[in-house]
């Protein structure tokens, strides 16, 4: 870890300060000294392949259609937002977890990726599967701040972090490993609008730190439609006779994003020059999953990996052959997204959410 913290730091104090992007529309976009991901599997572009858990995604047939069809740790056929959404910004992506140091002058903007597959704002989900949780990411990010300082001075390193756009994806985890798939105690402890509270209250709390470490400019994203996910599909048949979407969970998934909607604008009154926004995943991925067709998939309600009902993880591996083209497919394995689905939402955030973090002149 203090090698990762290390390259950090060695990187980010060479950072210029004065490029410039232009939307397509002509008018001038934000622009970013850097982007920090914090969050789960949609994110992790391969830390957890540094831990001792079993969440790993480094083995085949994930990686797929990944540059060199090398499994990387990616919950996916291939490519993440992280690295569809730097290439976008024309920002150079670090890859976990030891950054390299010998990086030139043209270097000038990067990402760095704090994520972890199976981790949530509740420390008792990361504590299941010996992952990252967000409180500790964050924590991660804290020592690396004070090393910047250290070397770059205070001011340098507050104008690299208030630049900076962070990126926050994490809860999903929250709900699928401590309330509707595993016997935990969160179940009896709370009801589900009490443990919802629970979650939202310790993504206040990392919002408000970050923002007390520098940060400005953040996008947060929504619970997607749970219920619909192939695993989560798939359980239900327990219930049900078909597979088909949880409604339960997908209302639960609905009410939770309306709260935290309402507590990003409240957050955002409350801390002075900054900008929180929501990126609706909920209704994106409900778009895609009602209109499949229209957005090029041919398959929605399993995955490409083996029978698509259940693998995940572990699960899935080398027996379970992966389906020949994944790009027909929403979802890559029971729980997580193909390439083709990141590379529609990553253009989503390009055209519809990032110009909403744009300062005021």
């Amino acid at each position: 870890m203090a090698r990762f913290l290390l390259h950090l730091l060695l990187f980010f104090s060479s950072l210029f300060f004065d490029f410039t992007a232009s939307a397509d529309n002509g008018t001038r976009a934000p622009d970013f000294s850097a982007v920090l991901y914090f969050g789960d599997s949609t994110l992790d572009t391969g830390n957890n392949g540094y831990i001792l858990t079993l969440v790993r995604g480094n083995h085949p047939p994930y990686g797929r259609d990944f540059p060199g069809s090398v499994a990387t740790g990616r919950f996916s056929n291939g490519l993440l937002v992280p690295d569809l959404l730097c290439s976008e910004l024309e920002i150079k992506q670090l890859s976990p977890p030891f950054m390299d140091p010998n990086l030139s002058d043209d270097d000038i903007r990067t990402g760095v990726n704090f994520a972890s597959a199976g981790s949530g704002f509740d420390d008792a989900t990361s504590a299941l599967l010996n992952t990252i949780p967000i409180s500790r990411q964050l924590e991660m990010f804290e020592e690396y701040l004070a090393r910047l300082k250290a070397v770059a001075g205070e001011e340098d390193a507050k104008r690299i972090v208030s630049d900076a756009l962070f990126l926050v994806s994490a809860g999903t985890n929250d709900f699928l490993l401590n309330y509707y798939d595993l016997p935990t105690t969160t179940r009896t402890a709370m009801t589900i609008d009490e443990y919802q509270d629970f979650l939202l209250q310790n993504l206040h709390k990392f919002l408000k730190d970050s923002y007390d470490l520098g940060g400005r400019r953040f996008i947060v994203v929504g619970l997607p439609p749970i219920g619909c996910l192939p695993l989560q599909m798939t359980l239900s048949v327990v219930h049900s006779v078909v597979r088909t979407c949880v409604d339960e969970q997908n209302s639960d998934a609905r009410h939770y994003n309306s709260k935290l909607k309402h507590l990003l604008l409240k957050t955002q009154q409350s801390l002075p020059g900054s900008k929180f926004v929501y990126l609706d995943l909920y209704d994106f991925l409900m778009e895609v999953l009602n209109n499949a067709a229209k957005h090029g998939f041919h398959e929605t309600k399993r995955g490409c990996c083996g029978t698509g009902l259940f693998e995940v993880g572990p699960l899935c591996n080398r027996l379970n052959p992966a389906c020949p083209d994944a790009s027909r497919f929403v979802f890559y394995d029971a729980i997580h997204p193909s390439q083709r689905f990141y590379e529609l939402i990553t253009d989503y955030v390009v055209e519809d959410i990032i110009p909403h973090l744009r300062r005021r002149v």
